[in-house]
């Protein structure tokens, strides 16, 4: 989500760069509640502290998006009614367009997809009327072309992907056009390409170990482990996941860390070991409910009850189904999968798990 990018140059501030990150840190220390009443002295139409907040609330969104979508939206808010001045020129309109760009990443991240269309919406009605507006279009472009990742439109995925990666190139956001090859490579795998699919990842982790990106040689890492590991390459995955780790935890990348060591408990499960992959499993759910990302903390869930059910662990199963279907419902995850839903809640009333119904319904969530 987030790139090293300021996309206008600060015109006008009345405190200092330093004052502005300090200025940043009360605004966050000072509860959500109290801040309209305090905004003078938090300085709250400052661009200068609104640069950095921004900036911390884009790391945010791969560490806490829960969090990053509250902030986003009480800033928003707090900016555009009532419609305060900021700067001079179009800072309040750049700043306006990236919170919504920060809220509509965040949701894509916890699963709400509607929510993050809006965001989208929003975002573009803004970045239209900055200086920089070709920029920042393009990277909200990413984001609408990673939300029809998720949502499964891979022709226009697969069309566009390189289309925006070139343009990206051309306006010198070079992290930008890697993670389009990111799309480009996820849809590959899901179409079934995987050969492909491990070929630009390949080189999206050599791109970024030569721009020294430690963030996006991190995730792509992680992604290689999960691609290795569809290949039926426990040993190339296994070392992929151990290079990722640290990397990921560096940038504190918690969500791809969930996804990650979600990913090792498969690796552990289908060399049989299944105390460790029972182990790494709830270090993924644990960092996934940390986060918010609950639908990952829903599928996870279910992954467990499978595992479980292969130790004869029944009883430990059924809770773990428990509680992923109050998430499911109230977050009104796959609906693709009613009927699936429906049979493995009357095989909990029966108290015998319908395991056709349980894979089933965990299908229709993103492989981790």
């Amino acid at each position: 989500m987030n790139g090293a990018i300021v996309p206008f140059p600060l015109r006008h501030t009345r405190v200092s760069r330093e004052d502005g990150r300090r200025a940043a840190q009360r605004v966050f220390d000072t509860p959500i509640t109290e801040r309209a009443a305090c905004a003078a002295e938090l300085h709250l139409e400052d661009p200068e502290t609104l640069l950095n907040l921004t900036e911390s609330l884009l790391s945010r969104v791969e560490s806490s998006p829960a969090d990053a979508r509250d902030e986003a939206e009480f800033l928003f808010g707090f900016l555009e009614k009532p419609n305060r001045p900021i700067g001079q020129f179009d800072e309040r309109e750049y700043f306006l367009g990236e919170l919504a760009l920060i809220a509509g990443g965040a949701c894509r991240f916890l699963f709400r997809r509607e929510e993050a269309r809006r965001w989208f919406v929003r975002a573009e009605t803004y970045f239209v009327l900055t200086e920089n507006a070709s920029a920042n279009i393009a990277r909200l472009a990413y984001q609408k072309l990673a939300l029809l990742t998720e949502e499964r439109q891979f022709d226009e995925v697969l069309e566009s992907a390189p289309l925006w990666a070139a343009c990206f190139k051309k306006l010198g956001l070079t992290d930008m056009a890697l993670k389009c090859l990111f799309l480009e490579g996820n849809v590959l795998r899901e179409t079934g390409q995987l050969k492909a699919a491990i070929a630009v990842f390949e080189r999206i982790c050599e791109e970024a170990e030569r721009i020294n990106n430690i963030r996006l040689l991190g995730i792509g890492c992680g992604t290689l482990a999960h691609f290795h590991r569809f290949a039926g390459d426990l040993k190339a995955a296994l070392a992929c996941a151990q290079r990722a780790l640290p990397l990921l935890q560096q940038t504190q990348n918690r969500v791809n860390l969930a996804k990650l060591r979600w990913c090792v408990g498969d690796i552990f499960r289908e060399q049989g070991n299944k105390a460790e992959a029972l182990d790494a499993y709830r270090s993924a759910l644990r960092e996934a409910e940390e986060i918010g990302i609950r639908g990952d903390v829903a599928a996870i869930h279910l992954v467990l009850a499978d595992l479980l059910l292969d130790a004869g662990m029944d009883r430990q199963a059924e809770w773990e189904v428990r509680a992923a279907l109050p998430i499911i419902d109230e977050e009104q995850m796959v609906p693709e999968g009613y009927a699936a839903l429906g049979l493995l809640r009357e095989s909990l009333r029966r108290r015998q798990i319908d395991r056709t119904a349980l894979r089933e319904v965990h299908g229709y969530f993103p492989a981790g």
